[in-house]
């Protein structure tokens, strides 16, 4: 096969040849990181990566001073994935339900009203009756899950768990989320596990995003955080 060279068309370092139809052609350089794409029957050209479909946002962790972890300032994604692992906390675990809240404006407001829920619980092998709720937040586990001292059933490590919200970007009237949080204690050989589903009626970009808990004296103390943006 004949190849016919164009002559005066010389290569800088880092160009890729094609054939132009005609004579063998050179692309420029490109940059660090960008990709070689076809256009077809056109010169290739170079691009920027693809996006990533999951983004890591940033990764919290409890360290006893504070009763949340939130993260602020979000925006470009319309759904998150959030993903905890051993968040810890000093309170009894009566009203001490790990809870998600949400808030919006780059002045920031946190929406306390009008959260709506479905929670059903799984407790060392017995399924309690699943309830229907609305709240100043969503109520993402059960009431023993996190415990780290009192006594008897719901003396826990921790939680851990993963959520997807969706709908955050504002350009519809609704949020929604669903996930699991489940815990382990060796010691007393209990576990729980926690179902949950819940919408929100809000037709603002959310901003922020906050996990908690109902009993708002407690301490987080140990565990890590984890959110992502979701971009597909």
């Amino acid at each position: 096969m004949t190849i016919i060279v164009n002559g005066s068309n010389t290569p800088t370092a880092g160009a890729v040849g094609y054939g132009d139809g005609t004579n063998l052609a050179f692309t420029s350089a490109g940059t660090t990181g960008q990709f070689l794409q076809s256009n077809g029957s056109s010169a290739p050209s170079w691009v920027g990566a693809p996006a990533s479909a999951m983004t890591l946002i940033s990764t919290l962790t409890a360290n006893n001073t504070s009763p949340y972890l939130q993260w602020t300032g979000l925006s470009g994604y319309d759904k998150y994935h959030l993903v905890f692992n051993n968040i810890l906390h000093t309170g009894f675990h009566t009203s001490a339900q790990p809870n998600l809240q949400l808030g919006t404006g780059a002045t920031l407001t946190w929406i306390t009203s009008s959260y709506q829920f479905y929670n059903s619980c799984t407790y060392n092998g017995n399924t309690f009756t699943g309830f229907n709720s609305s709240g100043s937040s969503w109520i993402i586990g059960g009431q023993y899950i996190g415990q780290v001292n009192g006594s008897g059933a719901g003396y826990t490590p921790g939680i851990i768990g993963t959520i997807e919200i969706a709908g955050c970007s504002g350009t519809t009237s609704l949020q929604s989320f669903n996930g699991t949080t489940q815990t382990y204690n060796a010691t007393t050989a209990g576990y729980e596990i926690d179902t949950s589903t819940g919408s929100l009626n809000n037709a603002t970009a959310i901003t922020a995003i906050r996990i908690s808990f109902s009993d708002t004296s407690v301490t987080l103390i140990s565990g890590t955080a984890s959110l992502y943006g979701i971009s597909s």
